[in-house]
C-alpha cells in the first residue's frame, strides 16, 4: 500500500489530542481527536491513521468528518483516493468511532 496523499495527519500529530497509540495487526495504530476549534480548517473530528512497521507515514487513514454541508460522514483515505462511506451521528462518540474503524482496518488491512 502506498502513503496516504493527504498531508494534513503530520500538521494533527503535532496539534490535536492523541487519543491513543496501540498495534494493529502488523500496523502501528494513533488516534487522533481534533479540537473543535480547529474544524474551520480541518473537516475530521477523529482520525485513526495506520502505519507499516517500517515506514514513518500511514498508508490508511480513517476518519469521522464533517461534510461541506455539515453532516457527520465516515470516510477512508489510502493512497490519492478519499472515500465518503456514509452518514453517522452528529454526537459520535470516539469508543463508537473506534470500534467502526476497527472492523473496516481489518477489512482493508488484511
Amino acid at each position: 500500500m502506498e502513503p496516504i496523499y493527504d498531508c494534513s495527519w503530520m500538521y494533527q500529530m503535532m496539534t490535536a489530542k492523541i487519543r491513543e497509540r496501540f498495534v494493529f495487526n502488523d500496523y502501528r495504530a494513533v488516534a487522533l481527536e481534533i479540537p473543535p476549534r480547529t474544524l474551520q480548517k480541518s473537516p475530521y473530528h477523529y482520525r485513526i491513521l495506520f502505519f507499516p512497521n517500517e515506514s514513518q507515514k500511514p498508508v490508511l487513514s480513517l476518519n469521522l468528518e464533517s461534510s461541506i454541508l455539515g453532516s457527520c460522514c465516515f470516510t477512508e483515505q489510502q493512497g490519492s483516493e478519499h472515500f465518503n462511506l456514509g452518514r453517522t451521528d452528529d454526537g459520535l462518540s470516539y469508543d463508537d468511532f473506534k470500534k467502526w474503524a476497527l472492523e473496516r482496518a481489518g477489512r482493508e488491512l488484511n
